[in-house]
């Protein structure tokens, strides 16, 4: 009887002294994100990424709201995703007290263990956190949508890109820029430092390309990338994705992506052509693409991507956007392409045989430009040196207005509907504006100059 109430007191200190490994090593990457419902009220998602063969994942999480409150958010949805990753949602609505400038916080012990740029990892809180800024001048305002999750491998001497696929939904610019991993109270980590390098290790501030050339070493690493919003000038809020990366020693080496240039078109036009991916070692090749076109509740024609063909070393796909007038934005469109192989080795440790998953991916992106159609002169006439002009009305509701330009003599000239305007160096000149879209007539006296009797006007 001894024996066994021992056994059960030491079981119990167990439990006692080894507290994290219990509840711990499961966080890898998160973000947090928010839209606004009413007033001051905002939907939040959290959305984390944990190792799915833990048994530290969590059904409920607490989000700091930075007005001095806190709630506990349920489990929404719980996603299996390739390499043991599960993607988490926790979803939940608060009211702020009025405008002012708020950070969302999320803490949860604790980060995996043995990560090799965060000193003794497994006792460091993993925190994410955003600002959510309430201000009747800006307007409504909610954060970028994260479409890529981050859980692809890099190979130990191959350059790793990343991209977390942000777009915008209220046509906001975005920049990004490198970060810093945080621990308690949302601050940075104590001795925290980037992954070592071969080459460089940056973030593009205008595409989000996170590229990482090359890394050094095998093991986990963690870094952060900072996404922030600007309107007219002016940072309105901000994103960060804290991501895990796994380097992995390899023979294998990641597809390649074709080169993919930025394209413009005319709203109510389609968009299409195919593109090819290869991989060097003969391994199939998996593509798909994320972005705004694909995804954004804005959009009544949304983009697709096909896979035409499918064989060992090739892929070949299709792209296609049929577009309409819900296309039009000032900003351009971005399209996120990843290729990425199948390379799977069984590895028999003597008791069963784990599966050990080596695919690497390539990422690209472009942008595409939808504008509005030019407007289609209908008549032009001239009576007393002043001429008369009339064009069809824009089919876009998104259309504000028109410029008239006036050039003495004929030249030879393609206007480029995507640039906008007319360069310089051309000879035109701006004649005038007509500041409503249903004003499709202008007349034009050089300002009551009038025009030259007997030129050629285009």
């Amino acid at each position: 009887m001894r024996k066994i109430n021992f056994i059960r007191i030491v079981g119990i200190a167990l439990l006692l002294f080894f507290p994290w490994e219990m509840h711990a090593t499961h966080n890898r990457a998160g973000e947090i994100t928010y839209r606004l419902i009413s007033g001051y009220t905002f939907e939040v998602t959290i959305t984390t990424y944990t190792y799915s063969l833990s048994q530290a994942n969590r059904s409920e999480l607490t989000i700091q709201w930075g007005d001095n409150t806190s709630s506990v958010v349920p489990l929404t949805t719980r996603i299996l995703l390739p390499d043991y990753y599960y993607k988490n949602t926790y979803v939940a609505r608060h009211t702020f007290p009025g405008p002012g400038v708020y950070t969302l916080l999320m803490e949860d012990p604790n980060r995996n263990e043995g990560i090799k740029n965060i000193p003794n990892s497994v006792n460091v809180v993993f925190s994410i956190k955003s600002t959510l800024s309430i201000n009747p001048v800006v307007g409504v305002n909610n954060t970028p949508l994260l479409t890529n999750p981050p859980i692809d491998k890099a190979a130990v001497g191959i350059p790793f890109v990343h991209n977390p696929g942000a777009y915008d939904p209220d046509g906001d610019s975005l920049s990004y820029k490198l970060s810093v991993c945080t621990a308690e109270g949302g601050n940075a980590i104590v001795n925290y430092s980037l992954p070592k390098y071969s080459d460089s290790l940056v973030v593009n501030p205008r595409t989000g390309d996170f590229i990482w050339a090359s890394p050094m070493e095998a093991g986990n690493y963690n870094v952060a990338i900072l996404i922030e919003e600007w309107r007219k000038g002016v940072k309105i809020g901000s994103v960060v994705r804290d991501m895990q990366i796994t380097v992995i020693n390899t023979n294998n080496r990641p597809p390649v992506n074709p080169f993919l240039p930025d394209r413009c078109i005319v709203a109510g036009n389609s968009l299409s052509f195919t593109f090819t991916v290869t991989d060097p070692d003969n391994n199939m090749v998996y593509v798909s693409a994320s972005g705004a076109p694909f995804e954004s509740p804005q959009l009544t024609s949304k983009a697709s991507l096909k896979v035409l063909s499918q064989t060992a070393g090739a892929t070949t796909a299709r792209f296609t956007w049929n577009t309409n007038c819900s296309c039009i934005r000032k900003l351009p469109w971005n399209v996120l392409i990843k290729a990425k192989d199948s390379v799977v080795t069984l590895l028999n440790n003597g008791i069963t045989v784990d599966t050990l998953t080596q695919s690497l991916a390539d990422m690209d992106n472009f942008a595409i430009r939808v504008v509005a159609p030019p407007p289609v002169l209908q008549k032009v006439y001239e009576v007393n040196n002043v001429a008369y002009l009339s064009w069809s009305p824009s089919a876009c509701p998104q259309v504000k207005g028109y410029e008239v330009y006036r050039r003495q003599d004929y030249f030879s000239y393609q206007a480029d509907s995507c640039n906008g305007g007319v360069p310089s160096g051309t000879g035109y000149v701006l004649a005038g504006t007509v500041a409503s879209a249903k004003d499709t007539t202008f007349i034009d006296d050089n300002k009551g100059a009038g025009l030259l009797q007997g030129a050629n006007y285009c």
